[in-house]
């Protein structure tokens, strides 16, 4: 048998053990909270007036209890002074959360007569920001409901005596002096007045709803503003005092001016027509100008050392010596000025004339589709003779520079022209007859000098000319222009043969292999044709000339 088996509590032991749970029992009953347990979400609120606000007091969101009251304390200053104001501290349920950075609150009582306060939370709107635990809501977000005490406390005697005095007097006007019947006349004889009074109403509604209900509530944030500073109101209801005195003794001047009122509207609301008009581009304005205002500052920043070096340069010291320094010079910068305007009007006559003439003519293209490859424009062709020049002298003896020369052949002597210069005709020789010369020789005439019309007026040269006749050839003993009719035709056939071989050419560059070989078939052809006939031309005439033939190149498929 253990010794320790039958071991009991004593009766002092069970009393005790009875005492401590009844204590702790009362204690839950009383203060109904878990003892060594965290307050969880606290929030605190300052408040002008804690009125009889006390703990334990509950914390409702919409009528349903999300905590209490935990502390009220006294505000005070850095100093220890108290101030007019108190925070109340609330420990709130989950439930409650999330409150935001615009809550309000407001101490409402519990019961009418009662004075038990609860506190009234609104958590705020969804798109701001959570507050975290232990934050605390500002006194402007904070109110206090009227107390049914405080509406007779705020009718003390001279109260009451004012509002004895509005009443006698609004009833004498309603009644003693016709009051009722102004109405009524007002009524008639004021339809535009009334008329604005609606749209005025009709204004106060809003645009969107809630407009009028955001109005309200903004003005509830005013008439607080206004109640915290009384001082300021009280300097605003005597100065209006004053303001209605000065209307009060100037009443002829008022009337005037309420009759000359229609017409300043008349006139002033076409102008804020226009003024509202005015403001989109305005306000696009301002919002481009804004980055430029911002940068402002900084641009001054750096303005201010040249400012100031400008500032010591124009100073009486350094402008007084450097005027002195520029007397001598300004009467021959203005003599120079003055002789410079003559020179000036040749130099704008000059641009006027390349901008005009000299530059549009330049890049014309040579007109002389008959040649391989085609010509260029008149400046590349310029540059082409510079560069013949440039190589005719680029090297030379004790006689003098030397160039080449590079000749050719051919069974055709031709003589295009005769000059008094020479002792007898220019000649050359050619593989071919000439079909004829571009530009004829009528074509080529110098133009005229004519120094007296201004360039930049003239037209730009036309390189466009006719086609002038072939000269005498040598070796027929004829000239193109006396040739056979036979002859011509057959000269004729020839060039629209050369003519659809460059065709072929344009095809073959453009990527068009089947058409430029069909065109080559068909003038290779027409030539095997032509031949024949070319030479029973020459056993008829009995006239030898050479026989002309395709290039190779394009002959081939």
């Amino acid at each position: 048998m253990r010794p320790n088996q039958n071991r009991r509590f004593s009766n002092f032991q069970i009393g005790l053990i009875a005492v401590v749970l009844t204590f702790i029992g009362f204690y839950l009953a009383f203060t109904k909270s878990i003892p060594f347990a965290g307050h969880g979400y606290q929030l605190k609120a300052v408040v002008q007036d804690a009125e009889n606000i006390r703990a334990k007091s509950p914390v409702r969101i919409s009528g349903v209890d999300v905590g209490e009251v935990s502390d009220v304390q006294h505000v005070t200053d850095a100093n220890g002074n108290g101030e007019d104001a108190a925070v109340v501290t609330m420990d709130l349920k989950d439930t409650a959360l999330p409150v935001r950075q615009d809550a309000t609150l407001q101490l409402r009582p519990r019961l009418f007569l009662e004075g038990n306060l609860f506190v009234d939370l609104h958590p705020g709107s969804p798109s701001a920001p959570e507050l975290h635990s232990g934050s605390v809501i500002p006194e402007t977000q904070t109110s206090s409901s009227v107390q049914f005490d405080q509406v007779l406390t705020s009718l003390q005697a001279p109260v009451r005596q004012d509002l004895q005095i509005f009443l006698k007097e609004f009833g004498g006007a309603l009644d003693k002096y016709g009051g009722a019947k102004g109405f009524q006349e007002s009524f008639r004889t004021s339809p535009a007045a009334y008329e604005y009074t609606s749209q005025v109403n009709q204004a106060l509604l809003g645009r969107q709803p809630g407009d009028l209900a955001g109005f309200v509530s903004n003005l509830d944030v005013v008439a607080r503003e206004l109640n915290t500073n009384s001082s300021a109101l009280q300097g605003l209801i005597t100065n209006f005092n004053t303001v209605s005195g000065d209307f009060a003794a100037h009443q002829a001047s008022l009337r005037d001016a309420i009759i000359e009122l229609p017409k300043a509207l008349a006139v002033g609301r076409p102008a804020l027509f226009h003024l509202n008009q005015d403001f989109p581009a305005l306000r696009a304005f301002a919002r481009e100008a804004l980055p430029g205002v911002k940068s402002a500052n900084q641009a001054l920043d750096y303005a201010n050392p040249w400012i100031g070096q400008l500032r010591q340069l124009i100073s009486q010291n350094e402008l007084r010596g450097l005027v002195d320094d520029l007397r001598p010079t300004v009467p021959d910068l203005a003599a120079l000025s003055n002789d410079s305007l003559p020179f000036l009007e040749q130099s704008r006559a000059l641009a006027s004339c390349f901008n005009n003439v000299v530059i549009p003519w330049s890049n014309t293209s040579i007109p002389n589709t008959d040649s391989d490859p085609a010509a260029a424009k008149v400046y590349q062709e310029t540059a082409y003779g510079f560069t013949g020049v440039a190589g005719e002298s680029r090297s030379g003896d004790a006689n003098g520079q030397e160039f080449r020369v590079l000749g050719g052949g051919g069974p055709n002597t031709l003589a295009p022209f005769s000059t008094p210069d020479l002792a007898a005709p220019l000649t050359g020789v050619a593989p071919y007859n000439f079909l004829g010369s571009q530009p004829a020789k009528q074509s080529s005439a110098k133009t005229p000098f004519r120094p007296d019309v201004p360039c930049e007026t003239q037209d730009p040269p036309d390189l466009h000319s006719e086609i002038g006749p072939a000269p005498a050839s040598k070796a027929s003993g004829k000239s193109a222009t006396t040739a056979s009719p036979q002859e011509n035709a057959l000269t004729a056939r020839y060039a629209n043969i050369m003519s659809q071989l460059t065709d072929v050419k344009q095809l073959k560059a453009a990527g068009k292999g089947n058409a430029a070989q069909q065109l080559l078939d068909t003038v290779l052809k027409q030539f095997t044709g032509w031949s024949k006939d070319w030479t029973a031309f020459q056993r008829a005439s009995g006239i030898k000339l050479p026989q002309p033939s395709i290039p190779a190149k394009a002959a081939k498929p």
